[in-house]
């Protein structure tokens, strides 16, 4: 038995049920991920400019821009420019949930 361990194998670089978790975190580098908090710093400029002049309309139109953004994210996502494995599959596909 060696002495060494490879990162792939090591006992700290696996899941709950023994998967490598490796390479399953994209930690956000998609286009739907930068298209997401693309339109939430813009709603949050616009929310902060609503509270600067104390508008309760832009606080409104900044906070509903801000939940377009999650919007944004998710059909980005669901459209194929989320994050993807090593093999192309998108994060989250074919994984058994618990």
């Amino acid at each position: 038995m060696s002495s060494q361990q490879t990162p792939s194998t090591s006992p700290e670089r696996r899941g709950v049920d023994g998967a490598d978790i490796v390479d399953e975190h994209g930690h956000g580098h998609s286009v739907a991920a930068w298209a997401g908090v693309g339109v939430c710093l813009v709603g949050f400029l616009v929310l902060s400019l609503a509270v600067v002049g104390t508008s309760l309309v832009w606080g409104i139109v900044g906070s509903a821009i801000i939940l377009a953004s999650l919007v944004v994210a998710a059909v980005l996502a669901k459209a194929g420019y989320g994050v993807k494995t090593a093999d192309g599959r998108a994060v989250g596909v074919g994984r058994p949930r618990h």
